[in-house]
């Protein structure tokens, strides 16, 4: 079982979620107002995204990507000519530079 972990997930919107418990049936939650709610552990599955600390370090990546200038477009062979970087092209930019 983890205990008070924060996480990334899209329960009415997105936001950050403290994790009390996660077991087998039910996740004990909450966000940054109120007291522990109670979640499925199916909608909780389908709700989490990632961890905070996870989402975190993709964040310093773009953020450091940004300030070296990389760009986040590439040239396609598709209907308008370019495409959106996925995140491993990015990141590997940024431990190239």
């Amino acid at each position: 079982m983890q205990s008070n972990n924060k996480w990334w997930v899209y329960i009415d919107g997105y936001r950050v979620a403290e994790t009390k418990s996660i077991g087998y049936k039910w996740v004990y939650y909450k966000t940054a107002y109120g007291r522990y709610k109670k979640i499925s552990r199916a909608k909780w599955d389908k709700a989490c995204i990632s961890t905070l600390n996870d989402q975190q370090t993709k964040l310093d990546i773009k953020n450091r990507a940004r300030d070296l200038g990389i760009s986040f477009i590439k040239k396609s062979r598709k209907k308008f000519g370019w495409s959106y970087k996925t995140f491993d092209e990015i990141k590997f930019e940024v431990e190239s530079a």
